[in-house]
């Protein structure tokens, strides 16, 4: 199951990881990966991959994924979305940056239809983690996660740095984080969202 980030430091995430799941080793990897996320045409989204090991006396994983950013990016949002455990031992953080700067991709970005993103599923009661977790699931996670910021958030800094058409973006996602409570109420904007949407079509 991909988790939410909530330490900042390595140092305690690593203790957090080793309590909850006993699976990380003294030796352990540690590994920062960036998405950078744009919206595409025709209901897609396009994006770029870039990491790096923070194993080895890393500085701040925030300051590393800035350093991450394709040279000139400053993206709306830079947020840390997730961590995992690989079954290789690596212990991955996950930050995204969303931008609307084309300047911002890497040279070979990827394209991803919205109804493919989709989170990754475990319905074993006594297994948590799904078998596979691959690139487009985490991917799909880290906008969800930013799609509940942009509505649900109460201080609003992160959708007023959204301009109109990023805004309705992420509205038009539909879908919800684990553990939520407001399902019904999220679905319900979303068919309201998408009600709206059909009545305006010419």
């Amino acid at each position: 199951m991909i988790k939410p980030l909530k330490v900042v430091k390595i140092a305690g995430i690593l203790a957090l990881a080793a309590a909850l799941s006993g699976c990380v080793r003294q030796d352990a990897r540690v590994t920062l990966e960036l998405f950078t996320i744009n919206p595409g045409e025709g209901q897609t989204i396009t994006y770029g991959r870039r990491s790096a090991d923070l194993t080895n006396d890393s500085p701040d994983p925030d300051t590393v994924a800035r350093g991450l950013l394709v040279s000139g990016c400053t993206p709306a949002i830079l947020h840390s979305t997730s961590w995992r455990w690989e079954k290789n031992g690596t212990l991955v953080l996950t930050y995204l940056a969303f931008s609307e700067d084309p300047n911002c991709l890497v040279s070979e970005p990827s394209s991803l239809p919205w109804n493919e993103l989709l989170p990754p599923q475990s319905t074993d009661p006594q297994k948590p983690r799904p078998d596979e977790i691959r690139e487009r699931d985490v991917l799909s996670h880290g906008i969800r996660h930013l799609t509940f910021l942009v509505r649900y958030s109460q201080d609003r800094r992160i959708a007023d740095a959204l301009s109109t058409e990023s805004r309705e973006f992420f509205l038009s996602m539909c879908g919800q984080l684990a553990g939520r409570f407001e399902t019904a109420r999220e679905f319900a904007d979303c068919s309201h969202n998408e009600d709206q949407s059909e009545g305006t079509a010419p």
